[in-house]
């Protein structure tokens, strides 16, 4: 089988799918289930579509596309988190199939994409699925707003990619990192860099380019809260590692600017949810302190860890988002003290939560610990006390907001809030607490792997 599988076959679905509107959310859940499955039985490697030669030379044509352990990891994410997502939305958003088809073709384009140019086109391509998905929420402000950033996100990209292309002539992000370690002056790289970074940076919701993402999140349902704040934000984190990983040099005083705008993202974001009283809102302010760490992570190095925390702040995420965004679309609030006691008719699905707060939190015997121990340990290996010291700072904050908001749904009010789970959500939430709980406890699989998941440096230097 073909990686390109992984493209066509959604994209191919989605045109079909207009045709039986009735069956789109189905369609969609046999072609997630197929890419999980064939995941397995790809073989890894780079493979050339559309061009001239079957080699890495300057005068390559065409695209390419490229499989190793980092991108299967992060295709299992994006469509396992997908068949997921729309199980559970299969009947309260089932003219959302094609839409959601898009997404995955973009979604997988985004990590198999070898080259600037194709990597700028699923952008665009996966940027307006999630503006479409956004129109769920019913707020065409906040859907708007989110447009317009993510088109200055894109343009800066590609005005990066241009500037690029005019150094080096190539597009293919192989050979151009071979051209730049000939350069050997990173000093030339600083404008284009940091134009990609911050476009990057607006999907990634990384402060300050992020304002769009209260609107969204804040107003968000079952769909839209688990798509953009696990799935994209899985996804664009994946794309943000392999480009930082190998692409992007920073040096001096870019590597300053970058980690004072990803260490400040941490405290503020930690701080923002702190001081809020919605529930949703308290989610996407800790989402942006935990795509900052993430790619802090990468900036620093520590690639697996960063791999381990995209996994498992997905999982958490999607189980968050799931509970608290089904409640408010029954009860028509989001304010914590409108949902006290949520969980005290619900106990299992109040578990599960909590399990997830936890894993997020990086409590003992959860996955959030094993990977936020492992990561503070190298960055005291590597001397980054200030970096420590916020992130330790960030965690204090956030466990105390995030354990008064288990208090107040745990413990009921002055009115009883009752919100019914059906078995398939009550079955998903289990399976994915089960998993943080299991690799917290049992952490011997976690050693298997190491930074060298990411292929493409081998790739530069043996072809």
């Amino acid at each position: 089988m073909n990686i390109i599988l992984l493209i066509v076959i959604p994209l191919l679905v989605a045109f079909l799918s207009i045709l039986v509107k009735k069956y789109q959310m189905m369609l969609l859940i046999f072609v997630a289930l197929f890419n999980v499955i064939i995941l397995f039985f790809l073989k890894q490697g780079m493979i050339f579509v559309g061009g001239y030669e079957d080699e890495l030379t300057h005068n390559l044509l065409g695209i390419t596309l490229f499989l190793d352990v980092y991108a299967v990891i992060a295709l299992w994410v994006i469509n396992g988190l997908i068949l997921v997502i729309a199980l559970l939305n299969i009947k309260s958003y089932q003219t959302y199939g094609t839409i959601l088809l898009l997404a995955m073709a973009g979604l997988n384009g985004l990590v198999l994409a070898n080259d600037l140019f194709n990597l700028f086109v699923f952008i665009e391509i996966s940027g307006i699925a999630a503006y479409l998905i956004t129109t769920s929420n019913k707020k065409p402000v906040s859907t708007f707003k989110y447009l317009l950033y993510g088109s200055i996100g894109s343009s800066l990209f590609l005005f990066g990619i241009v500037i690029l292309y005019a150094m080096f002539g190539t597009l293919n992000i192989v050979i151009m990192i071979r051209e730049i370690e000939a350069l050997n002056d990173y000093r030339q790289l600083i404008l284009p860099f940091l134009m990609m970074f911050i476009g990057l940076g607006v999907e990634a919701k990384l402060l300050p380019f992020n304002h769009w993402v209260k609107g969204v999140l804040g107003t968000s349902n079952s769909l839209s809260g688990p798509m953009i704040a696990s799935v994209y934000m899985a996804a664009t984190t994946f794309v943000f590692g392999r480009l930082i990983t190998n692409l992007f040099q920073f040096e001096g005083s870019l590597l300053l600017v970058v980690t004072i705008l990803l260490t400040v993202g941490i405290l503020v974001g930690d701080l923002m949810a702190f001081s809020s009283t919605k529930v949703r809102e308290i989610l996407l302010f800790s989402s942006i302190a935990q795509s900052s760490i993430i790619v802090l992570l990468f900036v620093n190095g520590l690639v697996i860890w960063a791999v381990y925390l995209i996994i498992a702040n997905a999982l958490s995420k999607t189980v968050m988002f799931l509970v608290i965004n089904h409640s408010v679309q029954k009860t028509n609030d989001d304010e914590v003290e409108s949902l006290k006691g949520l969980f005290s008719h619900n106990l299992l699905v109040g578990t599960t939560f909590t399990i997830a707060t936890l894993s997020l939190m990086g409590l003992p015997l959860f996955i959030g610990f094993i990977i936020k121990l492992n990561y503070l340990t190298m960055f005291a290996q590597q001397n980054q006390f200030i970096v420590m010291i916020v992130i330790l700072l960030a965690s204090l904050i956030e466990g105390i907001y995030l354990v008064r908001l288990l208090i107040k749904l745990w413990y009921p009010g002055d009115q009883k809030v009752e919100v019914k789970y059906h078995l398939a959500f009550k079955v998903v939430c289990v399976v994915i607490a089960l998993s943080l709980l299991v690799f917290g406890t049992y952490s011997n699989p976690l050693n298997k792997l190491d930074h060298n998941i990411d292929e493409i440096s081998e790739v530069v230097i043996h072809g």
